[in-house]
This record gives structure tokens, C-alpha cells and sequence, in this order.
């Protein structure tokens, strides 16, 4: 009984440790624990085995599977089990089960519920990133999608900000939608290698040796979203589809003759509808974009919210730069 206590206290201690120091904070939740314990009973068990077992949706199942990919993995049958490391937190669990499942406070469990269905959408975004082929054609749709609202309209999409120019180009709207993908996506990724840097260091202490390989992976992780360069831009293309809200205001307004709504004689939004949709697109994105690479990097949910919201304020700055270096419609 001792040792129990013992070894319970260990585990509540490293759950409740730095979250950055220290890996196991991911099992601070209780679909995870309850994952490493079903995985850990059946010892290998299919997806769809574990997701009846434990009565939770495929979105949830495969974000927190996501999560625990340091203590779980895949065989040929595409079957998950336990790795070594897994193996060690199943056996801690399985000596404080009782006690630790019970710890959770229900309230805390409900608002938890709430956060993941409201304001971390992977309940949708993980059955849509998880396998390529879904991920590529979902991403594939969402930018067709994107281009045509914004094409119909003549606006341009510039990081996740809108503007209309006087002389409407074909070319430039689709140039300039290539260029916020391609910017968003590698900014994004860029952000999330310097993150995980400093929590490699953190966790390993300073390494001088292999500098130069160092370096080359990360780049290598920069330019391929950290190994999954379609998926990176396929949650992109979905992340800015919102931003579609815009235009499709801007469709109705015409078609209605809502000229209060739609002033063509400026750059940006100016009336008060337009930025209220302007805004609420922008949040959108924010939370798709921040869940997407919360997952696809599995890294914590408020680092990549805070990574997707110095987009929102560098495409504020970029907003100002380009009303200075453009001269005023008429």
C-alpha cells in the first residue's frame, strides 16, 4: 500500500510539473489517461475498437492519440499499442486508477467539453488531417472554394485582411492568395520549429555539437511543416476559408444595392458590417489555424494561439503599410 501511495504521488507530481520540463503533462487530461488504459488492457486495438470503448468522436480520439504519440504507436495493421515509455505510464495508472480518474472535478471536465467543441475545433479538423488524401482534397476544395468567392467579388486576400483595388486583376487576386498560403504556411511552421528548439534545449540542456545538422533539419522541418508539407497546406487553405465571409457579403451587397454596406471608392472595410464580418472571419481563422497546428505539431493548444495571433497583429502592421504606400481611391 506504501509503494502505491508512493508511486501515486510520483505520477501526480510529474502531471502537475512544468508542462514545457516535462513530457507527461500531456496526461493531465482524462480521455488521455483513459486512452493509455484501454490501449494498455487490450494491448493492441484498432481505432475504431477503442474509439466504441471509450465512447468518445473520431475527432477526439485521434487529437489526443496525436498528443500521446510519444506513448503510443501504430503496427502494420495499423493496430495502437503501448511503447516502452507508454508501458511505464500504464503500469503508474493502473496503481492510482481509482484515485487520479477521480480527481478531475466535473465542472472542470463540462467547460472542458465546452473549449474542444467552441474554441479548439479538432473534433472536426482531426478526421480532416489525419490521412493525406482527405487532407489534400478538403484543403484542395476549401482554396477552390476561396479563390472563387474572392475572384467573384474583386477583393484580395493579404495575410487575413481584405482590400480592394481600383483596377481589379485577375492575376494579382490569385497571385496574391498564392502568396498569403505560401507566407502563412511557412511563418506558421517557422514559429513552431523555434518552439520546439527551445523546449529541446530546455529539456536536453545546451548542444553545441551538430550545430550545422541542427540547422539543416531546420530549415528541412520549416520547408515541410515538420514532415507533412501537404497536410501543412492543406490546414491553411481550410484555415483561411472563413476569410470567404467577406466576399460573400460583398456579393450580396451588390446584388441587394446595399451601398451603405459596399464602398468601392475605398481600400479597406470601412462600413460597420463589413469589419464586424471582417472581424469575425479573421477569428475564425484564428481558431482553425491555431488547432490545426496544435495538432499537426502536437504542441500545446495557447502556444500555437498565441503563434496564430502574432499573424493576426503582423497582418495589422501590413494593413498600415500598405495604406501608406497606396494612394487614397476615388
Amino acid at each position: 500500500m506504501h509503494d502505491q501511495v508512493l508511486i501515486y504521488q510520483a505520477l501526480v507530481a510529474s502531471i502537475h510539473s512544468s508542462q514545457d520540463d516535462n513530457p507527461v503533462w500531456l496526461l493531465n487530461h482524462r480521455t488521455r489517461r483513459r486512452i493509455i488504459l484501454a490501449i494498455g488492457d487490450a494491448g493492441r486495438i484498432s481505432a475504431s475498437a477503442l474509439r466504441a470503448s471509450l465512447k468518445i468522436s473520431t475527432g477526439s480520439l485521434y487529437y489526443n492519440l496525436k498528443q500521446l504519440e510519444m506513448f503510443v504507436a501504430q503496427d502494420g495493421k495499423r493496430n495502437y499499442y503501448l511503447t516502452e515509455r507508454g508501458l511505464e505510464i500504464y503500469k503508474m495508472l493502473k496503481e492510482g486508477d481509482a484515485v487520479l480518474l477521480e480527481s478531475k472535478n466535473v465542472r472542470q471536465g463540462f467547460f472542458e467539453r465546452i473549449f474542444s467543441l467552441v474554441i479548439n475545433p479538432v473534433w472536426i479538423l482531426g478526421p480532416a488531417l489525419e490521412r493525406l488524401p482527405i487532407a489534400a482534397t478538403i484543403g484542395g476544395l476549401s482554396l477552390l472554394l476561396t479563390a472563387a468567392l474572392y475572384v467573384n467579388g474583386k477583393v484580395s486576400l493579404i495575410g487575413v485582411n481584405v482590400y480592394h483595388w481600383k483596377n481589379f486583376s485577375l492575376e494579382n487576386t490569385l497571385s496574391t492568395m498564392s502568396l498569403t498560403i505560401l507566407s502563412i504556411y511557412f511563418y506558421l511552421s517557422f514559429l513552431a520549429n523555434i518552439y520546439d528548439e527551445l523546449r529541446q534545449r530546455r529539456l536536453m540542456g545546451s548542444m553545441e555539437s551538430g550545430g550545422l545538422q541542427r540547422v539543416k533539419n531546420f530549415i528541412l522541418h520549416t520547408l515541410t511543416f515538420g514532415g507533412s508539407p501537404i497536410k501543412g497546406l492543406a490546414a491553411v487553405c481550410i484555415g483561411i476559408l472563413p476569410m470567404s465571409l467577406y466576399p460573400i457579403l460583398i456579393f450580396l451587397a451588390k446584388v441587394n444595392r446595399w451601398d451603405w454596406i459596399y464602398s468601392p471608392g475605398s481600400v479597406i472595410p470601412i462600413s460597420l458590417p463589413a469589419n464586424i464580418t471582417l472581424v469575425l472571419s479573421q477569428f475564425a481563422s484564428f481558431l482553425i489555424l491555431a488547432s490545426s497546428l496544435s495538432y499537426l505539431r502536437s504542441i500545446r493548444w495557447h502556444i500555437a494561439a498565441l503563434i496564430c495571433l502574432s499573424l493576426i497583429y503582423l497582418s495589422i502592421v501590413l494593413q498600415y503599410i500598405i495604406l501608406g504606400a497606396v494612394p487614397p481611391q476615388s
